[in-house]
């Protein structure tokens, strides 16, 4: 810096201007330096006093707040990019201190892989929050469509890289599972099985996002087309080829599009008061089951899976093969990967395979073989009964074997 400075200087300068910071923080890349001392808050010798403490900058007449300020706002925030590589330094130093235990078992070590096994726990949620966020502002705000389909794209990779550290962070706790017994420390235990249900949770979260993604990218690529088309057809029409050349006049005269896409609305009209009582709900949910209306109806909230579910998944995985499954499964083209679970009758050897089991390898080979899988991204719906002999229905995505040209497509450019 050019002064020098300590933390009281800059906390007293930053307590003193908030409001400007404030200002500069929301409107980043925006303001200019008439702008700023325009401010009935702010003096020219109060902004001198911000530039030499460097918590401001000026370039080309454009004024911005300090990457570090910013930074922090951000992390308190749980805003701002992804960045994943904050994860792997944490598994890296679980690892080390793990060694570490392994060699002289000293509660200081102990207290290290404590340490570190809630940061990667709350650094996973904390970056997938981020995620969410960035892909759905990308969507609303980016206005280039090429690149909002770039940052999609690499959005889709740092899901990927965080999906890798989540398996890197199972793999520790599987291999480290008798250390960790042979210690007897209840907070440690409370910590891992913390960790485990936040991993199951977060592979769920994922799961949502990457089909946010895909949906998006498809919008925009059919927004992408619809303005190209758009576009082409303008220019025909400025060179007078669809009024001298063509019958489109004609063709668009005749045609007598239908009012509300052919969907009758009721006669009488019904007040607005009544549909929020009793009534007026169980009526909406008659009008949406009649027109298939799936946005009036509610949907329920899935039930949260079991904090042993990995555990359980394993020790069938040693009686069943889930590889021959999922070839079984591509080399058939009736049925969906749901459907096909439901129905497929598992080996003798495997035991009784219950509803909640095929659940489970329905996700599993969804997040695992999702190269190999043609995604609908589509509901359909399962009546079954519970425990109690309940009736219910569950909603779940259509997931089809990938089609042979795509695979062939698929090898080639691997090659």
């Amino acid at each position: 810096m050019a002064l020098q400075v300590n933390v009281h200087d800059i906390l007293t300068q930053l307590y003193q201007h908030r409001s400007v910071v404030e200002f500069l923080f929301a409107n980043r890349d925006n303001i200019t330096v008439n702008e700023l001392l325009s401010r009935e808050d702010l003096s020219a010798d109060q902004y001198q006093k911000l530039k030499s403490l460097e918590l401001v900058f000026e370039y080309e007449n454009v004024v911005s707040l300090n990457d570090a300020v910013v930074a922090m706002f951000e992390d308190f925030m749980e805003i701002g990019e992804v960045t994943p590589g904050f994860i792997n330094d944490y598994i890296n130093e679980l690892r080390r201190h793990i060694r570490f235990y392994q060699e002289v078992h000293e509660h200081r070590f102990l207290r290290s892989i404590k340490k570190y096994l809630k940061r990667i726990n709350i650094a996973l949620s904390r970056e997938i929050i981020k995620l969410q966020k960035n892909v759905d502002d990308t969507y609303k705000n980016e206005a280039n469509y090429r690149i909002k389909i770039q940052k999609l794209e690499d959005y889709r990779e740092k899901r990927d890289t965080i999906i890798d550290f989540i398996r890197k962070t199972e793999e520790i706790i599987t291999d480290t599972r008798g250390l960790f017994s042979l210690t007897n420390d209840p907070e440690l235990y409370g910590i891992v099985n913390a960790l485990k249900a936040g991993l199951i949770e977060n592979l769920d979260f994922l799961i949502e996002i990457q089909t946010d993604i895909t949906d998006y990218i498809n919008k925009i690529q059919f927004q992408l087309d619809v303005y190209v088309k758009a576009q082409r057809l303008k220019e025909i029409k400025d060179h007078g080829t669809l009024h001298y050349r063509t019958n489109f006049t004609e063709i668009v005269k005749e045609i007598n599009p239908l009012r509300f896409n052919g969907i009758k609305g009721p006669r009488t009209k019904i007040a607005i008061d009544f549909l929020f009582t009793d009534e007026g709900h169980v009526l909406c949910k008659k009008v949406a089951e009649k027109y298939k209306l799936s946005r009036l109806m509610m949907r329920g909230i899935a039930g949260k899976l079991p904090s042993n579910f990995k555990e359980q998944l394993i020790d069938q995985q040693i009686k069943l093969d889930v590889e021959k499954l999922v070839d079984r499964f591509l080399n058939q083209q009736k049925l969906n990967l749901f459907e096909y679970l439901i129905d497929y009758k598992f080996p003798k050897a495997v035991g009784n395979v219950t509803f909640e089991d095929r659940l489970s390898i329905f996700v599993e080979i969804a997040m695992e073989y999702q190269n190999h899988l043609d995604f609908k991204y589509r509901l359909n719906y399962h009546d079954y009964l519970d425990n109690s002999q309940t009736k219910k229905r569950l909603g779940y995505t259509v997931i089809l074997p990938l089609p042979k040209n795509e695979k062939k497509a698929k090898k080639d450019k691997a090659a």
